[in-house]
């Protein structure tokens, strides 16, 4: 379920652009998002898919309100209402059931047990609820002293072969762990990523699929076809061995070895020749298996992994629904996913109202992000350039803006029930855009020595590092890691990587260098040795 790679946001939003979508969005949505309300209690058009599905990724470790996992049942419910008033009708969870280690200890089923309310906070929402897995790999030992929302798979996460002696041992515990969620609606099986081993034969996935029916009983178990089962995805990079021949014998084996009608989840890359690409789709579509499939368009929304940003793929997003449209008729629905629902809101905002009415691909960006502003009940001119900040220039983004969106009170429905509270969600806003700017403030300064120089870096790294301190991702790491620059998104960077090479070279060796980390050490962004070390990979060796 991850993704090792980085995309560059389109163009900016021009004024132009800006006030033609204001304009629009008063007619479009009307006051405070009523049409959201009302697109939630009507069918979707004939265009649109029928199932309209949103993946809450939860593995990831970042603050709160940015990480899932930091949610309590308040946030999820919230969530659900969000996603019920933008369209959606199911969501699908992955709260990481294999970081539970066998065998299964007391304190561990009672944590799970206890996310039942959160699936059963679903439904009341009006949501159908899948749960997500991952097959063969489990946690180690040394995790169980930390409490099971709180651990971090991929830092102990271990392979169980089903040709292993401790095959029927996890075939076991799993069973005992599905079981503990069966009142959700499905369970989702994802074929590797993680999950399974390099040569590992379709028919122990399938074995697998039937052990975890028996534990869902009447619910269905669907695989979700994605890494191409058995392959060796460690060879030379993740995705530079075929997946092809892997998709095919998988779904010839499912299609033997498990009852006929069962669904399928079939998942594709935002573009050809990328990771997956449209592999798993078309080759289900070879099988006869799209009338029992809900594609899944990886990453349209949001990549990942991928650090907190406010980043817009309006353009992934139409180019995946305009391939699979050929599809919404026959298919029984569409997913979406993203990590960090928060800073993306504007891409699921358009995923959602999207995929119900395939017609509204055609709506120019601009219009989009204002009939999102109408639906948060908040004003396009403030929310509009923050929420593409990323892409604006200095001249484009007012001084004035971080404290216009702190001022903001947003009151809609849609607002009030993200998570976190929309107080909080504009101070994120505001946060975002201050960081841009102190960056592109940076950027535009001649520092004439290196005193100046020092100066201008430590101004460039305050910047970036302060948004750091507001989300503090961690990508597969733990709570509390130090400080890397992966941890920024490339937006970010991007930029500083200039200035820091450009305020290096007017200093002797390693003087700005250590100038500014001084200073950051000083502000207690970072402690002095850390803050070089991070400065001078950032400036080059």
């Amino acid at each position: 379920m991850t993704q090792r790679h980085e995309w560059t946001s389109r163009a900016p939003l021009t004024r132009r652009d800006l006030l033609a979508g204001s304009a629009a969005a008063a007619v479009a949505m009307g006051m405070g998002g009523r049409r959201l309300r009302a697109a939630a209690a009507t069918p979707p058009a004939p265009t649109g898919f029928r199932r309209r599905g949103f993946y809450l990724h939860g593995s990831w470790v970042f603050n709160y309100p940015f990480a899932v996992r930091t949610w309590t049942r308040d946030d999820f419910a919230g969530m659900f209402r969000v996603l019920r008033l933008l369209g959606f009708d199911t969501v699908m969870m992955w709260p990481t059931l294999e970081a539970a280690p066998m065998p299964l200890s007391d304190a561990d089923a009672a944590a799970i047990r206890a996310y039942r309310d959160v699936v059963a906070d679903a439904r009341k929402a009006g949501l159908a609820c899948w749960i997500a897995s991952c097959p063969c790999v489990i946690s180690g030992e040394q995790v169980r002293a930390t409490p099971w929302a709180q651990r971090s798979l991929y830092a102990s996460m271990k392979t169980v072969r089903l040709d292993s002696p401790q095959a029927d041992a996890y075939l076991r515990h799993r069973q005992a762990v599905v079981r503990l969620l069966d009142n959700a609606d499905a369970l989702v099986v994802i074929d590797g990523d993680p999950g399974g081993w390099a040569g590992a034969p379709p028919e122990a996935f399938v074995r697998l699929l039937r052990g975890d029916m028996q534990a869902m009983g009447t619910k269905p178990v669907i695989p979700w076809i994605w890494n191409g089962w058995g392959r060796d995805s460690t060879k030379g990079g993740f995705w530079t061995q075929p997946v092809a021949p892997h998709t095919r014998a998988c779904l010839e084996a499912l299609k033997a070895g498990l009852p006929a009608g069962f669904e399928l989840m079939p998942g594709r890359s935002h573009r050809d020749g990328h990771a997956n690409g449209r592999i798993n789709i078309e080759q289900a579509d070879k099988a006869g298996l799209i009338p029992q499939s809900t594609l899944m368009c990886y990453e349209a929304i949001e990549f990942e992994p991928s650090p907190p940003a406010a980043v817009l793929q309006f353009d992934l997003i139409r180019k995946s629904l305009r391939e699979e449209a050929r599809h919404a008729a026959a298919a029984r629905g569409v997913f979406g996913n993203a990590q960090q629902p928060i800073m993306v809101l504007p891409n699921l905002f358009f995923f959602a109202r999207a995929s119900a009415d395939l017609r509204y691909l055609d709506r120019a960006d601009a219009d989009v992000l204002a009939d999102l502003a109408a639906a948060l009940g908040g004003p396009a001119d403030v929310l509009v350039p923050a929420w593409s900040c990323l892409t604006r220039t200095l001249a484009d983004l007012s001084a004035d803006l971080p404290d216009r969106l702190r001022g903001l009170k947003l009151d809609s429905e849609l607002a009030r029930n993200l998570p976190g509270g929309p107080a909080r969600y504009v101070e994120i806003l505001a946060a975002q855009v201050a960081s841009r700017r102190g960056l592109l403030e940076a950027a535009r300064e001649k520092p004439a020595d290196a005193a100046q120089a020092a100066a201008t870096l430590t101004r460039a790294a305050t910047a970036a590092i302060s948004w750091w301190n507001v989300h503090r991702y961690v990508g597969a790491g733990n709570v509390g890691d130090p400080f890397r620059w992966q941890f920024l998104h490339h937006s970010l960077t991007g930029p500083l990587r200039d200035i820091a090479r450009r305020c290096k070279a007017m200093g002797t060796g390693d003087a700005v260098i250590e100038g500014a980390a001084d200073a950051l050490a000083g502000r207690n962004l970072l402690p002095r040795e850390q803050a070089i070390k991070r400065l001078a990979e950032i400036a080059g060796k």
